[in-house]
């Protein structure tokens, strides 16, 4: 009975964690004091110890017979509470005799083997120690053994015992102590937790019977406990519960105008019809989804039968299964998901459409088979190109004369490939946000001027005119180095590639304190209005058959302007067809 009583439990568990806390502790403190008060011992025998052998030094090179020294070795015995032996370099022991004012020599052979280890260290020039029960004083003793030595060789040594009884006695005492203050904390604690746990499971045991009431069906009980902790928060939450059940029919009706307003904010359209095909509801969502105003319930099930969406809704409430249907519907595509509702007695009395727009998705979609499109046919072309003229080379077609022109051609359609595959990788790594950016603050004209070094082979080559205009003291800009010269690299590269043979080249800084502006201006073939817009998708080439000689993959004007955007930057273009190209790169001032 008492095993299954919290308050037996508690105090229980109070009286363990003291006992064992108080033993642990106690213990660790007597082991603590027995070695400070043996350590002092031991240090203060060594001390005296070593001051005997340098005392006694001069008897020891004599005659340990001597008067003097016989009455100097009782004396220091009564004086330090220990007895003095000493050791000659023949390892015999030496004392005063304790009944005349003589000395005697120690024969026993007991003491002599018990001592011998002692004997032997200290004689080889080591201080010893020991610690243990003698049999001669009958008593447990505590040993310090030194060396007397005279110019450095060993002529004896100094055993100093000194009866350790009194320190065991003061550890006894001390357990004895610790033994009856633990018994006296059993007693207080017992007492004090039995008080404490009573005061923690009364309430429980209110709570306790305060839920059977509950489960016998008298709702809105309340156990009137109140405590500010957790058994005072069990108490709360067990009173709101019994409240929440006293008023579960209301809050069933509260649920119901909930899940009304839920779906009336919902960003899809939720219509709700009867088996006639008569609105039960329908959310503002779906009215916005159907039409530009606001219309009644009519309209919108003419909406839905010009869609053919009732006549599909009578089919799945009729086979009793859901459907899916796509509809174009003022230039909005939408979803329409069909769903029948049952009764409890598992009959269908309606259904749900949830309409959805769908037309980003279907965009992304239509992008990705483009995409899909447009990289099968770019590959297709060198890779038509490079197997057609291995084919030529194995079949033996192509004359020895014309192989180096064809490895060259080759070459040239797998360096194109290459390029697109680095292109793309490129794209996924700036689309998928893995691209790493190592921000510093750049001088923007000696960024342009490394650029343009870069890329004078291929100004020379086309004989255009270069014009610089970068603006001075231009405030630093916080950007990737390698980044933002890959950016102005794509730029420039399609500025030359399309300009004319001796056209012009113009590139110029400038800020407005606001933002640092970069402009790339050339006269080359331009750009059709219509088409600038579409300029930054992949593969995109603005007229290709005039630009089909031109060698680019269609991806760097994408990678360009999606460096810009990871570098915080912006950019617009300006172009006439058969004038030239304006490209405007901007970065705020940090």
């Amino acid at each position: 009975m008492f095993k299954k009583n919290i308050t037996f439990k508690l105090t229980l568990g109070f009286l363990v964690i003291v006992v064992v806390s108080t033993l642990f502790i106690g213990i660790i403190a007597l082991n603590i004091f027995r070695n400070n008060i043996y350590e002092v011992k031991k240090n203060n025998m060594n001390k005296h110890a070593l001051a005997i052998s340098e005392t006694i030094k001069p008897y020891v090179e004599n005659s340990l017979n001597n008067e003097e020294f016989i009455k100097m070795i009782h004396l220091l015995n009564d004086i330090d509470n220990a007895k003095i032996w000493i050791l000659n370099t023949d390892k015999s022991i030496i004392t005063a005799s304790d009944t005349d004012n003589d000395i005697k020599y120690i024969n026993d052979s007991e003491i002599t083997d018990l001592y011998n280890d002692i004997n032997s260290k200290v004689l080889d020039g080591e201080e010893a120690y020991d610690e243990g029960y003698n049999p001669y004083y009958n008593e447990e003793i505590m040993t310090i053994a030194v060396p007397i030595k005279e110019d450095n060789t060993i002529i004896g040594a100094v055993i100093l015992n000194s009866s350790i009884t009194d320190l065991s006695n003061s550890m006894n005492k001390f357990f004895l102590n610790l033994i009856l203050a633990v018994l006296g904390e059993i007693i207080l604690v017992g007492v004090l937790g039995y008080y404490f746990s009573r005061n923690i499971s009364r309430p429980i045991k209110k709570i306790n019977s305060s839920a059977l009431e509950l489960a016998r069906g008298h709702y809105g009980i309340k156990t009137n406990i109140y405590q500010k902790d957790e058994i005072g928060e069990l108490s709360n939450s067990f009173d709101l519960l019994s409240l929440k059940l006293k008023y579960t029919i209301d809050e069933l009706f509260e649920e119901k105008n909930k899940l009304s307003n839920i779906i009336t904010s919902m960003s899809d359209g939720i219509l709700a019809l009867d088996r006639n095909s008569q609105i039960i509801n329908i959310n503002e969502a779906a009215i916005n989804l159907l039409s530009y105003k606001m219309i009644d319930e009519n309209e919108v099930i003419k909406i839905l039968a010009e869609l053919d969406v009732i006549q599909e809704f009578n089919s799945a409430i009729l086979k009793n299964e859901k459907k899916l249907i796509i509809k174009e519907h003022k230039g909005k595509v939408l979803e329409f998901s069909l769903s029948p509702i049952k009764s409890n007695s598992n009959e269908i009395i309606g259904g749900v459409i949830l309409i959805q727009d769908i037309s980003e998705k279907e965009k992304l979609e239509q992008m990705r088979k483009d995409f899909i499109s447009n990289v099968s046919h770019e590959f297709r072309t060198p890779l038509t190109v490079i197997k057609g003229n291995l084919e030529s080379i194995v079949d033996g077609m192509t004359k020895p004369e014309h192989v180096a022109d064809t490895c060259i051609t080759l070459i040239k359609e797998t360096n194109r490939l290459e390029r697109m595959v680095k292109d793309l990788l490129n794209l996924s790594k700036l689309d998928s946000g893995k691209l790493e950016i190592d921000f510093s603050e750049l001088d923007v004209n000696m960024l342009i001027n490394d650029t343009i070094r870069s890329l004078r082979p291929l100004i020379r080559n086309k004989q255009i005119d270069l014009e610089l205009s970068l603006e001075g003291n231009l405030p630093t800009l916080l950007s990737d180095y390698d980044k933002l010269k890959q950016m102005l690299i794509i730029f420039l590269d399609n500025a030359i590639k399309f300009s004319e043979n001796k056209g012009i080249l113009r590139v110029t800084t400038y800020t407005d304190n606001k933002n640092i502006y970069i402009t790339i201006q050339d006269n080359g073939i331009g750009i059709p209005n219509d088409e600038i817009q579409y300029l930054g998708e992949k593969f995109y080439k603005a007229d290709k058959a005039r630009n089909a000689n031109a060698g680019g993959t269609g991806l760097g004007l994408s990678i360009a302007k999606r460096l810009a955007k990871v570098l915080n930057g912006s950019v617009s273009i300006e172009s006439d067809l058969g004038k030239g190209t304006t490209i405007t790169i901007s970065f705020s001032i940090m």
